[in-house]
């Protein structure tokens, strides 16, 4: 018991062991008030302490006269203010006898009495059940050996019996019948289980009451190359690995016929997901082989492999003896954990004693929700004639599961997904939502399979944007519209103005991504688009850019009208498509109109009111307003001439 807060700490001496009906003081060191004892404390809560029987204090006695077992007394009251507690154990026992352990072989046999509080002895008398008895004393643990005649019998009667200067009512112990052979007290290893980070084990062990050495090795190498870790007394430990990867444990005594356990390793277990079953693969435990500690000889017998499947929610099984690798057919909607035991049984002392330790392997969930199916790679994006976007989901991810749902995602201004499509079936989607005339526009896929599981999103898909560049040239995003996949080609595509069919002006490679138009094939406007080629022959378009020509009119400085058939009529050159009202007029030298015209396209043939007009200078004045509604004016002079 510890202090914590709103609590004190008492304190008070109690021994350590006594026997059985002998009377003992419980004697206050705590300075505290309104002290009480229980003898037999079972871990009541505090607010049930007033109704168990207690001794008040400061001091008390009491007598335990139950049968032989460990005690709890607590003591309990006020200190400072606060609440008191404080818990001691004392050991009831039979008889005189200390804990001690013995190791014999043939005609050799030692004891050893533990180190431990509950030989609160002075001293200890050893009647080896041949010739005198032996005194011992000193400090714990207190090790002694005999060596029996040759043809010692198969068993000794021994009698080991503590000793105090007071009087004390315990009996004298009867004696303990000692197989020669040995074997008792050899460790055993009875579980190892590895930590959830590979990076330690916990240990739990049997034996005597004495102290063990602890050795690692990794399962690569020996003994002589790993490592003496510790010096410990049967019970539980966790350790530091030497090797993550695989590490060996062995425990030695190294007293009387040197006692050694069994080997036992760390095992992993890995469990991947696969379809609708489970696919466990785990760590090969050593077995068959020989390893020797100082003279004592364990040899591995066999090695069992169990899986402890958990459903959570549901039933647990057992999987007794699985292949390698296990595959396990599941609900893949439930989750699921396992855990590996191996089992490996092992004789020591050259076969003559048999033992078996379960080495456990982290436990390991699988929820399917969590799983990550392999991404759709290449799919389309393309830009509609309206500027809005054509998504096509071509799914080819090798998940083998069927789906359950595709969802599509924008990627936004702030770098955000916005799902703006799911649907169960593979699909073609249009996103009215964006013009894509103004830029390029990202996608992620994804879907859903009947697990529950939603796969890694895809690669980026992104439209084509083509605008117009520096010096009349295009120039276009380069960003693939097919995700993963390369663009072979980039095929520039210009319309007839006439027919409005693209036909292939030029082509650039993949990394080029500008070209400069050959307008002068054109007289309203250019209208152009990009076609991406991948090698597969997927195909994706570019937005349509036109790119407005400039009205261009012209007039000869001169022309002459005497039916020669060379330059008879005074004619205006140039485009005419994008002009929606237009008027042309000739002024004579005095500024009054010879010709009017409405019609870009008709001519003057020199004649005013059906006579020829006399050879001179004339002027002239151009006035056109285009469908853009911008306003376009012209004015010069020519020379009649005949």
């Amino acid at each position: 018991m510890t202090a914590a807060d709103g609590i004190e700490l008492g304190n008070f001496d109690v021994p350590a062991a006594v026997c059985k009906g002998e009377s003992f003081d419980a004697k206050d060191q705590s300075g505290g008030t309104n002290i009480k004892y229980i003898f037999g404390y079972s871990g009541e809560p505090i607010s049930a302490l007033s109704s168990i029987p207690s001794l008040p204090g400061p001091n008390a006695q009491w007598a335990f006269a139950t049968a032989p077992a460990k005690f709890v007394v607590l003591q309990y009251g006020r200190k400072n203010n606060k609440d008191m507690y404080r818990c001691k154990v004392v050991t009831v026992r039979a008889t005189a006898e200390p804990i001690f352990t013995t190791s014999a072989c043939n005609n050799f046999l030692a004891i050893s009495i533990a180190d431990t509080a509950a030989n609160n002895f002075s001293s200890y008398v050893i009647d080896w059940g041949e010739g005198p008895v032996e005194t011992a004393s000193g400090s714990l643990p207190i090790q002694i050996s005999k060596s029996y005649l040759i043809g010692t019998p198969p068993t000794r009667n021994i009698k080991v019996e503590g000793k105090n200067g007071a009087a004390s009512s315990c009996p004298s112990p009867p004696a303990r019948t000692v197989a020669m052979e040995g074997g008792g007290d050899y460790p055993n290893i009875k579980t190892l289980e590895l930590s959830q980070d590979n990076k330690s084990a916990t240990i739990t062990f049997t034996g005597a009451a004495d102290k063990y050495d602890v050795y690692q090795r990794s399962a690569t190498g020996s003994y002589t190359d790993g490592q003496f870790i510790a010096q410990v007394k049967p019970g539980t430990y966790k350790f530091n690995l030497v090797d993550p990867n695989q590490s060996c444990f062995r425990l030695f005594r190294n007293f009387g016929c040197k006692e050694g356990s069994g080997e036992v390793c760390t095992t992993k277990l890995d469990v991947e997901a696969q379809d609708k079953t489970n696919i466990l693969k785990w760590q090969q435990h050593p077995s068959g082989n020989t390893s020797i500690i100082y003279d004592v000889q364990t040899i591995n017998t066999g090695v069992k492999s169990i899986i402890k499947k958990e459903e959570v929610g549901g039933p647990n099984t057992t999987i007794n003896s699985p292949g390698y690798p296990h595959t396990d057919p599941i609900d893949c909607n439930k989750k699921y954990c396992y855990q590996l035991e191996t089992k490996v049984s092992f004789t020591v002392d050259y076969g003559r004693f048999a033992f078996e330790s379960v080495s456990l392997s982290p436990k390991v969930c699988v929820d399917r929700a969590v799983i990550k199916p392999d991404p759709i790679t290449e799919s389309i994006v393309s830009v509609k004639e309206d500027n809005s976007v054509d998504i096509t989901v071509e799914d080819n991810s090798p998940w083998n599961l069927q789906r359950q749902a595709y969802f599509i995602y924008r990627i936004e201004p702030d770098a955000s997904l916005k799902e703006i499509n799911n649907n169960p079936t593979p699909i073609r989607f249009t996103d009215n939502a964006v013009d894509a005339s103004t830029k390029s526009f990202c996608y992620k896929i994804a879907f859903k399979d009947e697990c529950g599981s939603t796969s890694e999103l895809s690669p980026e898909l992104c439209t084509i944007n083509l605008k117009e560049g520096a010096g009349n040239s295009l120039e276009w995003t380069s960003d693939s519209p097919f995700g993963a996949g390369t663009i072979v080609n980039f095929e520039i595509l210009s319309y007839n103005e006439l027919t409005n069919i693209p036909t292939s002006e030029a082509t650039k490679n993949g990394s080029e991504t500008t070209y400069t138009p050959q307008l002068q094939n054109f007289q309203d406007e250019a209208k152009y688009r990009i076609r991406a080629v991948m090698a597969s022959g997927k195909e994706s378009f570019s937005n349509i850019y036109i790119i407005p020509l400039a009205v261009k009119l012209f007039l000869p400085d001169a022309f002459s009208p005497n039916d020669d058939t060379v330059n008879d009529n005074l004619e205006i050159k140039g485009s005419f498509r994008r002009i929606k009202d237009f008027e042309f007029q000739v002024f004579n030298r005095w500024g009054n109109p010879v010709f009017t015209s409405t019609d870009p396209t008709q001519s003057w043939d020199g004649k005013f009111a059906a006579t020829l007009a006399p050879v001179d200078t004339y002027s002239y004045r151009i006035y056109a307003k285009l469908r853009t509604g911008e306003e376009v004016t012209k004015s010069g002079k020519f020379l009649l001439i005949r």
